[in-house]
């Protein structure tokens, strides 16, 4: 019996405890703080483009190469491309031109501009505070290549480089 009154003084001590030294219910709040930076990446890009041409002698030679990316502008971003040589006898890269599609988040170069190995071409432009989809948008560059009579006949490759920037 004598045990059973301690146990039961005990439990009681035990209940009346938190009501004498109170309990924390006061809230705690943390402030959360990011910055969120311009950035741009490209997605995806065709790895190959070939260049094919109709039926017609001497006609340029045609191909479309289509690009995936995403973008979130601060000020102002671009996409560029810039082309290497063909190698010796081949087409020279002053035969080689673009045009651009209207891609959603920017604003293509659609008038024809010449390749180049030195000075990169514009493909598109993005003003301030442009943004992608979260899947990303889609571009396309369609190439035309003069055919010349003085190439020497054989297969030849070339890289396009995109580069792609936000500001």
């Amino acid at each position: 019996m004598k045990r059973n009154l301690i146990l039961a003084l005990a439990v009681a001590a035990l209940a009346i405890a938190p009501m004498a030294f109170g309990a924390d219910t006061a809230s705690k709040a943390s402030t959360l703080g990011v910055t969120v930076l311009p950035e741009a990446s490209f997605t995806a890009v065709d790895t190959a483009t070939t260049l094919t041409k109709s039926d017609t002698l001497f006609g340029a030679y045609t191909g479309t190469t289509n690009f995936t990316y995403k973008i979130r502008t601060q000020a102002s971003g671009t996409i560029t491309v810039m082309v290497t040589a063909f190698g010796t006898d081949g087409p020279a890269v002053a035969d080689l031109s673009f045009v651009n599609t209207a891609p959603t988040s920017g604003i293509p170069v659609t008038t024809s501009a010449v390749a180049s190995t030195s000075i990169a071409g514009a493909v598109v432009g993005f003003g301030a505070d442009a943004h992608s989809a979260d899947t990303g948008d889609s571009g396309t560059s369609v190439w035309t290549l003069a055919d010349r009579t003085g190439i020497k006949a054989g297969a030849y490759t070339s890289t396009a480089t995109y580069t792609i920037a936000a500001l």
